[in-house]
């Protein structure tokens, strides 16, 4: 058994030396295209390594020298590393797929080019989900401000109207405020049609975030328009009463009010999760993708580019949606400190920009975790 292992433990060895004088190699390339000055006795030490591993004949003398050698042209590349190197490196393709036999492909392309070109789908890909939550968004606020705007003329319109009343009751034959009176109703009456037509319109869009946030298809449910429409008449009935009202009165008017007042309602909360969480991580994200795509460029360009960089740079993404939601769940709280900088910012803009630059918004954070730590610290001493 022991006999086994040496001649594994040798084999292993020798696989690690091979590998070290390929990676030598590769160093040597990159040192001589950049112009580096490199030492000749250590080109000489280099060359003679590689002889020594294709012939499998080697020496303590010659081995040490390598190691030393290779130490120092590691040293001198830096920051540029063996994994940045092959990172960078095109590779001939040994065993073909079909797509590659079809087109024959003979060269695989690099692990940075492969790398960008799955961060620029990834952008891409995400700033199109955002420009549509983005303009769903839109739709549904400019549909909420009408029906908002609404409600306050009209009550407006109904405040004025009983004052005119008044005026009439006193002189029926006050024609300016006869006049008045038909001019406000008929006001009221296009500002009610505008606002149903809201509605109407908002109706639908409630009913896409209801249909993409709903549970029922995973518990094996399918929710009906006939299922809406029995909750509506029930809420109906709780308002008009325990009798519920004769047949013919006013129990389709309530049920399509009450109808009304929860689509008005739940598109409020639907914005407001859209504005205060959905959109800022959205932004957050693609804030992080930027920082990325930017940071690609000299990376690749310097070949430091490498598997470690791919991590650094996923880990980065993934804190910019962090950074973005964070942004959201605090914003009412920024808003209220009144800063005039802040105050020209939208959610969602602050979100892009903490995801893009993260380090500034969580070294806050470190500072302030800090600072509150301090004055524990102190306040405990002075008990």
């Amino acid at each position: 058994m022991e006999v086994i292992a040496d001649s594994k433990s040798h084999a292993d060895s020798s696989l690690l030396l091979s590998s070290a004088v390929e990676n030598s190699e590769l160093l040597l390339n990159f040192a001589t295209e950049t112009g580096l000055d490199i030492r000749e006795d250590w080109v000489e030490t280099l060359i003679a390594a590689k002889q020594c591993n294709e012939k499998n004949v080697w020496d303590n003398e010659i081995e040490i020298k390598f190691w030393m050698a290779y130490k120092n042209l590691s040293k001198m590349v830096q920051p540029v590393s063996i994994d940045s190197l092959r990172a960078t490196k095109i590779r001939k393709i040994t065993r073909p797929n079909l797509f590659q036999k079809i087109f024959k492909i003979k060269l695989k392309s690099s692990f940075s080019k492969r790398s960008v070109q799955r961060y620029l789908t990834l952008t891409s890909f995400w700033i199109v989900v955002m420009l549509i939550v983005q303009v769903f968004t839109l739709k549904g606020n400019t549909l909420l401000n009408t029906i908002q705007m609404s409600n306050k003329r009209i009550t407006e319109i109904d405040f004025r109207i009983g004052e005119v009343k008044l005026l009439i009751k006193a002189d029926e034959t006050n024609e300016r405020a006869i006049l008045e009176r038909y001019r406000l109703e008929s006001e009221k009456g296009k500002l009610d049609d505008e606002k149903r037509g809201s509605i109407e319109l908002l109706k639908p869009w409630v009913y896409t975030i209801r249909k993409l946030t709903s549970l029922n298809r995973l518990l094996g449910k399918s929710t009906t328009t006939e299922d809406s429409d029995a909750e509506v008449e029930a809420v109906a009935r709780q308002i008009s009463g325990p009798g519920g009202g004769p047949p013919g009165s006013n129990d389709a008017a309530t049920s399509q009010k009450v109808e009304y007042i929860n689509v008005v309602q739940e598109a409020q909360n639907f914005t407001q999760i859209l504005q205060l969480y959905i959109l800022p991580l959205l932004y957050g994200l693609i804030g992080g993708f930027v920082f990325v795509l930017r940071g690609l460029v000299p990376d690749i360009k310097n070949r430091v580019f490498s598997q470690f960089s791919n991590i650094k740079y996923s880990l980065r993404i993934h804190l910019g949606a962090i950074a973005g939601l964070i942004v959201g769940l605090l914003w009412g709280d920024i808003e209220n400190q009144q800063i005039s900088f802040l105050e020209s910012l939208s959610t969602a803009g602050f979100a892009f920009i903490a995801g893009y630059g993260i380090e500034y918004l969580f070294n806050g954070i470190d500072r302030l975790i800090g600072t509150l730590g301090m004055n524990l610290d102190a306040s405990e001493k002075d008990k």
